[in-house]
């Protein structure tokens, strides 16, 4: 079994090896966009990845930016083909990493737009929708609003440093 950890991203490497991810995903097999997905929210964002600690290798990414005070997005989780039938529930664990990440910055609301094969994946992790189905990037997404409530809030600099471990 290949160990995970899950940590905020440190490095240009693992910051590169979580982009590649991400083009695999949304460039390469959705085709949502075209050349890139990186835009303007990623220079400042929190890049949260999944490591596997057996190759060193980023198996999974996603981001979180604040847009303004207190209203923070989820964006571009993506998880290598290889990796999303494993009992880690690598995306489930990402998702709760990210939540806390952003309450953990005193986040008031949590939001993302979630393709609709998605939803339910989401709705299982206490999101909610907000309001109806919307174009964003040329496709159909949910808005949806993660419950920050009963998530413990501590200081800002904690997360960093931080490891959370699972097993692929």
């Amino acid at each position: 079994m290949n160990k995970i950890i899950f940590r905020i991203v440190e490095t240009e490497a693992e910051l590169q090896q979580c982009f590649a991810i991400r083009h695999s995903v949304f460039v390469e097999e959705q085709k949502i966009f075209f050349k890139t997905d990186q835009d303007k929210f990623d220079k400042n964002a929190i890049h949260i990845a999944a490591i596997d600690t057996n190759t060193g290798k980023v198996v999974s990414t996603v981001r979180c930016h604040e847009t303004e005070d207190g209203i923070w997005y989820g964006a571009r989780l993506a998880v290598a083909k290889e990796f999303r039938k494993h009992p880690s529930l690598i995306g489930v664990k990402l998702c709760k990493i990210a939540r806390k990440t952003v309450a953990d910055r005193g986040a008031k609301r949590f939001l993302a737009y979630i393709q609709p094969k998605n939803v339910r994946f989401f709705e299982r992790l206490n999101w909610r929708k907000v309001d109806k189905l919307v174009t964003h990037f040329g496709s159909p997404h949910q808005l949806m609003e993660a419950s920050l409530f009963g998530t413990k809030k501590r200081t800002r600099n904690v997360a960093k440093g931080k490891i959370w471990t699972g097993y692929a």
